[in-house]
């Protein structure tokens, strides 16, 4: 299976993230997006479906509403007509304006108008009659001159129906000048055939066209309304957009929509009655409708698209860091491990396969260590006799001297001062009495802080005593570290340094500064001057020489300091030098504590 294994080595030389990535792209990203994507696509496809049929809806909404309006007014035609006391009354010939008055107040003024509380969707009712022996005014009009010249009353005429459907516009009667537009239900009075018929009667309905705006208005959401007559003219609009200017006549449909290719129209009959033939309502789907929808959809959907990426990039980014950080701690100890050094993985292993990964490598580890330690006993016998080989410098730096001739001489001068009363000499012979004995009897090399902080304090009253108002010095301890112990004049050395290299060569006040403080795990010692400094190449020089193994270069005093260190407390020692030239120079050194509780050598080792 060559092409099998072929992959399988593909796969295996892909780093780790790498492939996590790959399995976040391909196993959940892609499959939730392509999942929303037909899930986006469905609910499209339902949202249009849907509005679709709210459309058809409200166009059969509206044409029912209207319809309902428009069969409201051929009712109260019906009643009109059927009237057979309003008939006759409207035949009789008044012989004045008295007796037409009396028949007004007896039986016609409310007649025509008694359904109109009901049917509030009729503005006004009108009769015309040629009977010339009435007076005009209320509900009750001639035909005149001007009725006849009227463009409604021609067509109800010609119409062969009895009840006409008929939209004109004409101006107000208020004097202001103004069109107004009417919707009329027009139908000839002449029910009663073989009542002798002297008069022609038509009656006239008119509409209230709020009521059919209010309509379309209500539909607005759904629907642009037309609501166009068997002319192709359009009567009435959803907000008035297409009647335009009344005075100047009506607006055909298609003359606005008609070569509109992209617009699926509603169209739908007014009714199946003979005076609603050519009537019809006319839709116009509301596409800011559709879109609002579309785009609540869209953010619905987007927003479950982003909470599920959300979440799963959240869980996988936990489960691949858990991978992650486990396997470089154990890449990162494994190199350890390649460089001598056998430290254990820290942290919680897991149960699972990197778990036990950890597990076994701890144990692996100390195994290893065990066995190295074993290796390293020979190498720890060398090191004991590197700290002889300290040993014997130091006793070769005391033996420069004649410890007993030194003595001898110290105590005759300290009697010469104490029989002249000089009381300040008197001090330092016994300081440096005590610095000397502390050199001969050297016995432990470790001592306590509180211990060198004695010894170096007794070197700088003497220091001050040479120099005197030149010279001064400042100590700052932490009570909480004096009792930790470190290797002997590993202070005193670095202020023999600053005294001799740092402050004698400046002009003003030399000031030594000496700070012992605990900080967290460390003990730190900082040993600063405002001397001449240390130039940037001769302190490259200084730190080089530290970690130099010629024994005979310069700087032998911080240089054993140093050494000294590392050879009681390892890696577990900082040691570091800053200089500035013409502001001092500070040194520090750092010893972990734990270091300084466990070193391996002998506190008590003796010359």
């Amino acid at each position: 299976m060559p092409v099998k294994k072929g992959l399988f080595n593909f796969i295996n030389d892909i780093n780790l993230n790498s492939k996590f990535l790959m399995i976040y792209i391909f196993c959940v990203l892609v499959p939730i997006l392509t999942v929303n994507l037909i899930f986006w696509n469905r609910i499209s496809n339902d949202i249009k479906e849907r509005e679709t049929e709210n459309y058809n809806i409200s166009i059969n909404r509206a044409k029912t509403d209207i319809f309902a309006i428009l069969e409201g007014s051929v009712y109260v035609s019906n009643s009109v007509s059927s009237d057979k006391d309003l008939y006759v009354t409207m035949e009789k010939s008044f012989k004045g304006d008295s007796e037409y008055y009396e028949a007004y107040y007896d039986l016609l003024r409310d007649r025509i108008n008694r359904c109109l509380p009901v049917y509030n969707n009729i503005l006004q009712v009108i009769m015309y009659t040629s009977n010339d022996t009435i007076v005009s005014g209320g509900s009750y009009y001639t035909i005149n001159q001007q009725t006849r010249n009227a463009l409604w009353y021609k067509d109800v005429r010609s119409s062969g129906e009895k009840v006409t459907l008929y939209t004109y516009r004409d101006r107000t009667d208020d004097g202001s000048g103004n069109y107004v537009q009417y919707l009329s239900v027009l139908r000839r009075l002449n029910d009663f055939e073989g009542s002798g018929d002297k008069y022609e009667h038509v009656l006239k309905i008119d509409i209230d066209m709020n009521k059919l705006y209010n309509i379309f208005d209500r539909e607005k959401d759904y629907l642009d309304l037309f609501l166009v007559d068997p002319k192709g003219r359009i009567v009435c609009s959803s907000g008035h957009k297409a009647e335009g200017d009344l005075s100047k006549g009506y607006t055909k449909f298609n003359d606005i929509y008609g070569s509109e290719k992209n617009i699926n129209f509603l169209n739908s009959q007014l009714g199946t009655a003979g005076y609603l033939n050519g009537w019809n309502i006319i839709g116009i789907p509301n596409r800011n409708h559709i879109l609002n929808e579309s785009h609540q959809s869209n953010i619905f959907i987007a927003g479950i698209t982003a909470f599920v990426i959300l979440m799963s990039t959240f869980l996988i980014l936990i489960i691949v860091r858990s991978y992650n950080y486990r396997l470089k701690k154990l890449s990162k100890h494994m190199m350890g491990v390649k460089n001598e050094n056998f430290e254990l993985i820290q942290i919680p292993e897991g149960k699972d396969e990197i778990g036990e990964l950890i597990f076994s490598f701890n144990i692996m580890t100390s195994k290893i260590n065990t066995l190295v330690n074993d290796v390293y006993k020979l190498q720890i016998k060398e090191k004991d006799l590197e700290i002889q080989r300290v040993h014997a410098e130091l006793k070769f730096l005391q033996s420069q001297v004649e410890p007993h001739f030194l003595f001898n001489t110290l105590n005759a001068v300290m009697a010469i001062c104490v029989k002249n009363k000089y009381t300040d000499l008197i001090d330092v012979i016994k300081y440096l009495s005590k610095i000397f004995r502390r050199l001969i009897s050297w016995k432990e090399d470790l001592v306590t802080v509180r211990e060198e902080i004695s010894f170096t304090e007794m070197y700088l009253k003497i220091e001050k005593f040479r120099f005197l108002e030149k010279f001064d010095y400042k100590i700052e301890l932490d009570e909480k570290a004096l009792d930790f112990k470190i290797p002997k004049m590993s202070i005193q050395t670095l202020i023999e340094n600053a005294c001799k290299h740092g402050i004698q060569s400046i002009v003003g006040v030399g000031i030594v500064k000496i700070k012992v403080s605990q900080t967290g795990d460390f003990l730190f010692i900082d040993v600063e001057d405002n001397g001449s400094g240390i130039e940037d190449d001769k302190l490259q020089e200084i730190i080089e020489s530290l970690r130099s193994e010629d024994d005979f270069c310069e700087n032998v005093g911080i240089r054993n300091v140093y050494k000294r260190l590392h050879l009681y407390y390892g890696d577990e020692v900082e040691f570091n030098i800053k200089s500035e030239m013409n502001k001092g120079t500070l040194v520090h050194y750092g010893i972990n504590k734990n270091a300084i509780n466990i070193n391996k050598y002998t506190e008590g080792k003796t010359d």
